[in-house]
């Protein structure tokens, strides 16, 4: 039986049938939260629904002993009274010295320049206060990111970690706009905070004389808000379909795009993300980036229930103690960070040799059996011996994962779901979506496929058969996913033609490849632009195949690129440090020797292809998807060029690509692919 609806004689020449959620068959939602038309009502039916309940948590600094405290809490009143104020001392600001709307939009915008924190979240509820937008600004790939986005986006207030200033007013010439900066810190260090522990009063004194001499005005967080305290103002709430934030999408295959999202958007997407299931109330750890949608969107669908909120404290290496600090019920990731954690506990389980592997192996499978029969996340034996252990290393309170950006491998969701006694769930969406669009449901225990349509989001297939997808395929359609929902972005900031051609008349054309199930779920086989053919005249899906690739215990992350003149795949390995220095230094015979010397060794290069070709072979990858040769780059891809990897963890292909071109092109011509063998058809797997 299908888990989705399949709306009646809805199929046309060269799409699908039109698919919905099986409960909201007339592809709409019911009257739950029917009252809440924008994010600044849900917040304050949050406020008034949950009074002094806790919300908004940090963990405060300890600068004697650089570590961090216990999760401390705002409570809903004390943040609802914090926007009022705060809100009123921007409006106070804008009256002053930004008074303009902007001429896109009809409205202002509010940048946001900071790593995931309250205040990030408290800034923005106050431009809401008064109908203004926000501009989430990054820097997370590069320096020239966070200036396209000012300039681009017309910002003329930003307000940012203190951290950011300094550049900023080296670089003040490039952002031509920008009048106004407001430090989340304060300017009398009485709180040390991660983002301020490097300024004193007098380094901040000389930052404040700086900004003077250049014409901008710098205030803290703290000033405005006694400035709203002393001239309050009356709040301009925003309609449904104003502008609620511009987000800059990640740009993984060309240049960014500005995504203007509603009020509308975004609360018809929380909204259809809430009503689909019940997810348990109570924590939820931030940290994916609030610059972009996937992270506000998962706020938004929680605080349409009671939950609080818990923000990590700035650095991914220390994820597990705030984890453990916190105790969340809900953690949403990307798949790039549910697969290091699987390398990590699958070494320390499944890979670990003699009588303890063996009985760690089994552990594992009769766990997994357990969960796949329908008989629950809880093992009386095991999760006593083994998976309480590893539970505990994430705070030990976790009910559901939720892994969104990208699929999952089936192992890697399977093997989670043992070790952390709880569902790992997937789900896909978009910027351009205002987050989600199918969502596999709380108690799915199926594994690689990213769920079935959220409630009023209608889904279908466009065939691709210059590529050999078509809706007709059997037994699965096969095509470009499309999506119609009131969650649909409205354009692209300033770019009428690009918005054109990403919609097919009312249908969003995501760039992303599925097939739908026998059962009605939908799974992702590739982005249309990453997918290329091989000199075999083979399409090929390096995503894909990555995906499998960094399943290897040795491997962090991989890039498979090959071009339609080669024969062969090959490829730029990051091997895992922990795993690979050890296993490596055994093959050389020599404990001493650096990963760097390690990576160019040509007896660890072979050892390492064989590895991967029996990692192939164990996950029957066809023989045109096997890699023939690698380069082993000793360096996260961050390290060599932040720009590489996008907020979202992402690569961007085409930078990549074009900066291991030399390397690509000295591997293919030592394999002298012209003369390599055909293999002639494209499902010819590994071990044929």
């Amino acid at each position: 039986m299908s888990k989705s609806f399949v709306v009646p004689s809805s199929e046309i020449p060269g799409y699908s049938a039109i698919y919905r959620h099986p409960e909201y068959k007339d592809g709409t939602h019911d009257g739950k939260f029917a009252d809440i038309t924008t994010v600044y009502e849900l917040f304050a039916a949050y406020v008034n629904n949950n009074p002094k309940s806790e919300f908004l948590g940090t963990r405060k600094y300890l600068a004697n002993t650089n570590t961090f405290g216990k999760y401390e809490w705002l409570t809903t009143t004390e943040v609802a009274e914090l926007v009022n104020d705060f809100g009123s001392g921007l409006d106070n600001i804008y009256s002053q010295y930004a008074p303009e709307l902007n001429p896109v939009t009809g409205q202002q915008p509010l940048g946001i320049f900071s790593l995931n924190r309250y205040e990030w979240n408290v800034s923005e509820f106050s431009a809401f206060r008064s109908r203004r937008y926000t501009v989430g600004i990054t820097d997370t790939t590069g320096v020239e990111l966070s200036e396209y986005g000012i300039n681009e986006a017309g910002v003329k207030v930003i307000i940012c970690s203190i951290d950011k200033i300094p550049r900023m007013l080296d670089r003040i010439k490039l952002t031509p706009t920008l009048k106004v900066i407001i430090s989340m810190d304060k300017f009398d260090c009485t709180e040390k905070t991660f983002s301020n522990r490097a300024f004193s009063k007098a380094s901040i004194a000389k930052l404040q004389a700086k900004a003077e001499s250049l014409g901008i005005s710098l205030f803290d967080m703290g000033s405005v808000v006694n400035l709203g305290r002393a001239t309050p103002t009356e709040p301009t709430l925003p309609k449904f379909q104003d502008y609620c934030t511009l987000c800059f999408s990640s740009g993984t295959t060309n240049t960014q795009k500005g995504v203007l999202i509603t009020h509308q958007n975004f609360i018809y997407s929380s909204r259809a993300a809430i009503i689909s299931d019940n997810y348990p109330e109570g924590t939820y750890l931030s940290y994916m980036s609030l610059s972009h949608v996937f992270e506000r969107y998962l706020l938004y669908s929680f605080m349409n229930e009671t939950a609080r909120i818990g923000y990590f404290t700035g650095d991914i290496a220390n994820l597990l103690e705030d984890m453990q600090a916190l105790r969340p019920t809900v953690f949403a990731t990307a798949p790039v960070l549910l697969n290091r954690i699987y390398n990590k506990l699958a070494s320390a389980t499944i890979g670990v040799k003699g009588i303890k592997g063996v009985l760690l192996n089994k552990a594992v499978k009769s766990k997994i059996n357990q969960i796949k029969s329908g008989n629950g996340y809880r093992h009386g034996l095991w999760d006593k011996l083994v998976f309480d252990k590893i539970a505990a290393l994430f705070g030990g309170n976790l009910k559901i994962v939720i892994s969104g950006a990208y699929f999952l491998h089936e192992d890697v969701q399977n093997f989670l779901r043992a070790c952390l006694s709880c569902n790992v769930i997937q789900g896909y969406g978009q910027t351009e979506t205002s987050g989600g669009c199918t969502l596999q449901s709380i108690d799915d225990i199926s594994s690689g496929n990213i769920g079935i349509p959220l409630p009023g989001i209608d889904v279908r297939l466009r065939s691709i058969p210059e590529m050999g997808y078509n809706v007709t395929d059997s037994p699965c359609p096969r095509g470009e996913l499309m999506i119609c929902s009131e969650s649909v972005f409205k354009c692209y900031y300033n770019e009428p033609e690009r918005t054109a051609e990403t919609m097919d008349g009312e249908w969003l054309a995501t760039g992303d490849i599925v097939a739908v199930n026998p059962d009605g779920t939908i799974s992702i086989l590739e982005r249309i632009k990453n997918i290329f053919k091989s000199g075999l005249n083979i399409w090929i899906e390096p995503e894909a195949l990555e995906t499998i690739y960094n399943t290897h215990s040795l491997v962090d992350s991989s890039f498979v690129y090959s071009n339609d003149e080669e024969t062969e795949l090959v490829a730029v390995i990051v091997p895992d440090p922990e795993h690979f220095v050890s296993w490596a230094q055994a093959i050389i015979g020599n404990k001493q020797v650096s990963i760097n010397s390690i990576c160019t060794n040509e007896k660890v290069v072979g050892c390492m292809i064989e590895q991967l070709k029996l990692h192939a072979v164990k996950n029957n990858i066809i023989k045109a998807g096997i890699i023939s040769l690698v380069h082993l780059e000793p360096a996260p891809f961050s390290k060599v060029n932040p720009e590489f990897i996008t907020p979202s963890f992402k690569i961007r292909r085409h930078l990549v690509t074009s900066h291991y071109k030399p390397i690509f092109d000295a591997m293919f011509k030592r394999l002298g692919t012209s003369n390599r063998p055909q293999f002639g058809v494209s499902d010819q797997h590994a071990e044929d």
